[in-house]
């Protein structure tokens, strides 16, 4: 029997795992379902339970942006972000959420996942110091 399973979903230059569309699209509502990077993770999903092992000051409501024209939080420790040449950059891991009208965590879709994977394609550049490569995302 032969699997034509893919690993991965293209469009564009945005590829978004199949992990990622399988856990969003089995949830009936049961879980909350976030998205999370770091410089040494790809992007994956996690459980709202999760999200403080991977950024714990992700309950703080002064570490997050709001990605334009979106009901989307790009959650982050501000001690983790490094100024240069008057630009921000996020250094350190990101949680992405989605609130709904009352302000409350809800689950990501699979669309929210590809939305951001485009901001990250366009936001997301490579610092070099000490001859060391620092991955960032630019958040100006």
């Amino acid at each position: 029997m032969k699997n034509n399973a893919t690993r991965t979903i293209r469009s564009e230059e945005i590829t978004i795992d199949v992990r990622i569309c399988a856990a969003l699209a089995a949830n009936r509502g049961c879980e909350v379902y976030l998205a999370a990077i770091a410089p040494d993770m790809e992007l994956n999903v996690i459980t709202l339970d999760e999200a403080p092992d991977i950024l714990p000051c992700f309950d703080e409501d002064d570490a997050c942006l709001n990605l334009p024209d979106t009901s989307l939080l790009l959650c982050y420790n501000p001690a983790q972000v490094l100024k240069m040449r008057g630009k921000h950059y996020l250094t350190g891991p990101v949680i992405l959420a989605r609130t709904n009208m009352d302000g409350e965590v809800i689950s990501l879709t699979i669309d929210e996942v590809y939305l951001f994977q485009k901001y990250l394609a366009s936001h997301s550049i490579t610092l070099m110091a000490d001859n060391q490569k620092l991955p960032c995302i630019c958040i100006d």
